[in-house]
């Protein structure tokens, strides 16, 4: 019999190579049904592409405790409920990425909201960069596609780390194909940090606009922010790149609200403090946890909180 492991890559070949991009090719209300249901069954059994990479899985028992840092007062049931949930959730967000080489994105962009779009318009018009941080939150990708497609120059930060070779090689190949689908919508690019940061710095002063996500400790950083009720090392390249390129800093979340229909919403950007990236980035901090808490289960990187 082969071993869990041996089992759970095969089953990868088979869901990245073949299921989600079928999934991607059927009438939205159908694929985000079935979504769902490929996302119950992860719950159930704790499968996650992360989790089988490392040959542990841990995604489900982490994610509890998650939820019980986040909802300290609530039962083990909820706790349960939204982790399961959470699986749930992350199916739906790797569907999203099947659809971004589809035509159905034309639907879903004009079915969608970018909330304060003719600010950010106004800005990019100036000729000013903004940088937008955001987190693995609900459909974050969805988010900066839909912030191109309705006229924003996007640029993605992205880590080499998806290229590691213990990934299985249907998932790296899925995600690459993810990433060249993104950027056609997003009339910018998605470069990794660690081969090609100076790319982001001349972006931001071409006007354009820079998006990463902050919800990752920087294991570098001396900046002590408070984030969901402790206080972190957090990453503070977004508010050093704003500073070197005069740029305005700000925060986005997006919101799946039903079949084809997502609403991103942002923090204003502003001229960040140029002395105190503690000053600068709390704000953000803030407005990303009270999405967090209020729908916890939508954290699909929740699993690395207790860690924190």
């Amino acid at each position: 019999m082969l071993s869990w492991e041996k089992q759970a890559r095969l089953i990868q070949m088979i869901d990245f190579r073949y299921l989600l991009p079928a999934l991607g090719r059927l009438p939205l209300p159908l694929g985000q049904w079935l979504s769902a249901v490929r996302g119950w069954l992860m719950g159930k059994v704790d499968y996650d592409w992360r989790s089988i990479a490392l040959c542990h899985r841990y995604i489900r028992t982490r994610t509890v405790e998650a939820m019980k840092i986040i909802a300290p007062h609530a039962e083990q049931k909820v706790w349960n409920q939204k982790t399961q949930l959470r699986f749930m959730h992350n199916s739906r967000e790797e569907w999203q990425a099947a659809l971004f080489g589809r035509s159905a994105m034309q639907t879903i962009s004009q079915q969608s909201v970018v909330e304060g779009l003719d600010d950010l318009l106004s800005i990019q018009r100036t000729g000013q960069g903004m940088v937008m941080v955001g987190c693995h939150f609900d459909s974050f990708c969805m988010g900066m596609v839909l912030m191109g497609m309705k006229g924003i120059k996007v640029n993605v930060i992205n880590t080499k780390a998806i290229e590691n070779p213990c990934i299985h090689p249907d998932v790296r190949a899925f995600f690459q194909t993810k990433y060249r689908n993104m950027e056609h919508h997003m009339n910018g690019k998605m470069e990794y940090h660690e081969t090609n940061l100076p790319f982001f710095y001349q972006a931001l002063e071409r006007g354009e606009t820079v998006a990463l996500m902050g919800d990752i400790p920087g294991s570098k950083s001396s900046a002590m922010i408070d984030f969901l009720g402790t206080r972190f090392k957090m990453p503070v390249g977004a508010w050093r790149m704003a500073i070197k390129t005069n740029s305005l800093l700000g925060g986005f979340i997006c919101l799946h609200e039903g079949v084809g229909r997502y609403r991103v919403v942002c923090l204003p950007p502003s001229l960040p403090n140029p002395v105190s990236p503690i000053e600068a980035l709390q704000p953000i901090y803030v407005f990303l946890e009270d999405w967090i808490r209020k729908m916890p289960e939508r954290w699909v990187s929740a699993d690395l909180l207790p860690a924190y």
